[in-house]
């Protein structure tokens, strides 16, 4: 059966009101990168106001955990799990939002982590579930091993936890089709994860802008110039020509 790996960014959830974090009007336009998403900013030790630092981080996060919860998979969602009907398809993505399970997509790997989950500082690649009444972390909320709860997600120069990169690099390496849905593919570990590709393998990038291959990746792909869904339909059109 053919392959498909899907490779999906910020760009991929934009159409179900999620806002993207680059680019122009991301979030981080406007935000302080360092204050609400950077590890150590989190990991401050017995520095004067650490609680401070973490509490402005968990608003910023159960913010964002809200806003997934009202919203939902878009078309594009819907079309990647529905290509598991005639393909092996794995989806890579960066985004922490649940919308590819939630269209129906059974082999996702989230590099970036999972906003709906929740970690211990301690153990920050363990998961736990959250209370879908009551999903907001606060300061002294304590994981199972008594550590500060936080989420189950990669901060700022955090290391992407080993056993997601090498079920990524796996799939990459044995992919008939790569799809770049989304995402800029220039900043690691997505330009890595290009000059993955198996030789034979085609290439697709699927973004309404104009976009570039990241340095020491020298191989042909197809740009779909378009947003998700309506690039998703031009895919799935073309795959069945095949």
């Amino acid at each position: 059966m053919c392959k498909l790996v899907f490779y999906t960014g910020a760009g991929m959830s934009r159409e179900s009101g999620l806002p993207t974090f680059r680019g122009k009007g991301g979030l981080w336009d406007t935000l302080n990168i360092e204050a609400v998403a950077a590890r150590s900013s989190w990991y401050c030790g017995r520095r004067s106001g650490c609680n401070e630092r973490r509490q402005r981080m968990l608003d910023f996060f159960n913010l964002i955990r809200s806003l997934i919860m009202k919203k939902g998979p878009n078309e594009g969602h819907y079309i990647i799990a529905e290509l598991e009907d005639e393909y092996e398809v794995t989806v890579i993505t960066q985004n922490g939002d649940d919308f590819h399970e939630r269209a129906g997509s059974t082999n996702v790997i989230h590099l970036h982590g999972e906003a709906l989950k929740n970690a211990s500082t301690l153990h920050p690649y363990e998961s736990y579930e959250i209370d879908h009444n009551n999903p907001d972390i606060h300061i002294g909320d304590k994981a199972p091993d008594g550590s500060q709860l936080r989420p189950y997600v990669i901060f700022f120069n955090e290391d992407i936890e080993l056993r997601l990169w090498k079920a990524s690099v796996e799939a990459t390496k044995q992919a008939n089709v790569f799809i770049v849905v989304g995402s800029t593919m220039l900043v690691y570990p997505a330009a890595e994860l290009l000059k993955m590709i198996p030789p034979k393998c085609e290439l697709y990038i699927i973004d309404p802008s104009e976009v570039a291959l990241p340095e020491g990746c020298n191989r042909e792909c197809i740009h779909i110039q378009s947003g998700a869904s309506l690039g998703l339909q031009q895919l799935k059109a073309t795959l069945k020509l095949k």
